[in-house]
């Protein structure tokens, strides 16, 4: 079938499939072709380099490309869409566009496409570009499972209008009664199912699910209705310890720390509505709260092994009390006493105390340092440190060794990796005996169990290992610069600490004090 002829070849296709060019003299310019290809949009080029050479040898004939059929129908992998390509001009399309539509559609019905179809008619056609003829519905994923906690007040204190921390009330221990809810997770949903342009339903995927973390001593779950509801075994106090929450033992004491009750030791948080009077002490593993007003006068000591300390009262420490916390202490003041803990927040004063943290925090409109050491591995901030008397307060932000902990972790690494070699061994010695221990007595019997707790303690003290190396990994990599900010006042007599720098004030100053340079800039 010949589709074009002219002075310089011949165009013509041979059973419907190749387009041949015999060339009958050379000079047709290639970039004129692209008009050849317009008048004959079903004609396909096989590549431009073919159609150069085609252009150029003389009473030869080359197959250029293929002839395209009048319409195609493109349809996706997943079925998901389906197009309509129509090679025809826009001549041939306004001409003969009823005829082509309605060819078009029973194209469409021999392919079984029957779900998602456009109405071609309200498709506008444009010269080459495809036509969309059907398009599925997507599946839609159902609702993923969501956790809720019962939330735990965030320790820390009011803030006034004038700026100030107000340290008298606090929400700091929780009480939970056995059965409270805990927290619930919401099952994952099912989803919607999609359809394919075949009209094949598509399944929907389920929402994903989630893990609630909690403490299986203390707390159970229960399915209720469409939810996983987590309540209290047993009553308490509420603790969050790296995402787990539990219910942990509670100690209530609705009076005072003292002759009735003798000094406190208990594994557990400890709640004191009154307060801990002169020479006694507390001791717990979990928060402590001490709630009277009078605050804590002389006690001597106050401990929290893994948690939080809260005395709304504040504490006169007389010198001999002992205030620390693993976790952080807020009170109202502090006078003669020492403190250790993680973080420590005042809110009206600290007076001759010895303070050892990683943060010392005392309220920066109106909170007063005086006298003593305090000590902290980053900052100290105040508004106000040292008096006009000029007393001698010191404040020394030590900063972060990091030469001397990757030694300590280089020490315990290597600790770690005898006790792993040693153990290994015991438990290649154990594996020997184990299958037959039922049928050892006496002394074998006894070796083996020694071997098997050996071999216990081992893992045990690996475990501790390895928390301490990440520890100190965790200390480097969130170092911070020390520094010391006093917001008001800070008076002759002070002592500027920050690293292995110091000097002592000679007239007031205020503002951030920090080591720039190797130099303290005060």
């Amino acid at each position: 079938m010949l589709l074009q002829e002219n002075d310089y070849f011949d165009l013509y296709v041979v059973d419907e499939v190749n387009v041949f060019l015999r060339l009958k003299k050379g000079g047709f310019p290639i970039k004129s072709f692209d008009r050849i290809i317009q008048q004959h949009p079903r004609i396909k080029i096989q590549s431009f380099p073919i159609l150069k050479k085609a252009l150029t040898e003389v009473e030869k004939e080359h197959v250029i490309g293929t002839y395209l059929p009048l319409m195609e129908i493109e349809v996706q992998s997943d079925r998901m869409k389906a197009q309509l390509f129509l090679n025809v001009t826009m001549e041939e399309f306004e001409s003969k566009r009823e005829e082509l539509l309605r060819q078009a559609e029973e194209k469409i019905d021999d392919l079984g496409i029957r779900f998602g179809r456009v109405s071609l008619n309200s498709v506008p056609f444009i010269p080459g570009a495809p036509i969309t003829i059907a398009i599925g519905k997507e599946p839609v994923q159902g609702a993923d499972a969501k956790i809720t906690y019962l939330d735990r007040p965030e320790r820390k204190p009011v803030i006034r209008e004038d700026g100030s921390a107000d340290y008298y009330e606090m929400n700091f221990v929780t009480h939970i009664h056995q059965g409270d809810w805990l927290g619930e997770k919401i099952l994952p949903q099912e989803g919607s199912p999609g359809t394919d342009i075949l009209g094949n339903e598509i399944p929907a995927p389920r929402g994903s699910d989630a893990r609630l973390e909690y403490d299986n001593k203390s707390v159970f779950e229960v399915e209720e209705g469409n939810k996983i509801v987590l309540r209290a075994s047993h009553s308490g106090a509420l603790e969050f310890q790296h995402g787990i929450i539990s219910v942990g033992a509670q100690l209530v004491i609705n009076g005072d720390v003292g002759p009735e009750t003798g000094s406190i030791t208990f594994d557990g948080a400890v709640r004191i509505l009154g307060t801990v009077l002169a020479g006694y002490s507390v001791n717990a593993t979990g928060d402590i709260s001490i709630e009277g007003k009078e605050g804590v006068t002389n006690s001597k000591e106050i401990c929290s092994s893994e948690g939080d300390l809260y005395i709304k009262g504040g504490v006169f420490g007389g010198g001999m009390s002992v205030i620390e916390a693993k976790g952080d202490i807020f009170l109202k003041h502090a006078n003669n006493c020492k403190i250790f803990a993680s973080n420590v927040h005042v809110g009206l004063y600290m007076l001759g105390c010895e303070v050892v943290a990683e943060r010392v925090h005392v309220d920066m409109n109106r909170g007063k340092i005086i006298g003593g050491h305090i000590e902290a591995m980053y900052t100290i901030g105040c508004a106000y440190a040292g008096n006009q008397h000029e007393r001698t307060t010191h404040l020394h932000a030590r900063g972060v060794d990091k030469d001397l902990i990757y030694k300590e972790i280089q020490h315990l690494a290597q600790e770690l990796k005898e006790i792993q070699a040693t153990t290994r061994k015991l438990e290649e010695h154990s594996g020997k005996f184990e299958a037959m221990a039922d049928q050892l007595a006496g002394q074998q019997a006894d070796a083996l169990e020694k071997v098997q707790q050996s071999i216990e303690s081992g893992h045990e003290k690996m475990l501790e290992l390895d928390k301490e190396i990440q520890l100190g990994m965790r200390k480097i990599r969130n170092a911070i610069p020390p520094k010391i900010e006093v917001s008001k006042e800070a008076y002759p007599g002070v002592v500027i600490h920050i690293g292995t720098k110091s000097t002592t004030l000679t007239k007031t100053a205020k503002g951030v004090f920090e080591v720039f340079d190797n130099v303290l800039n005060v």
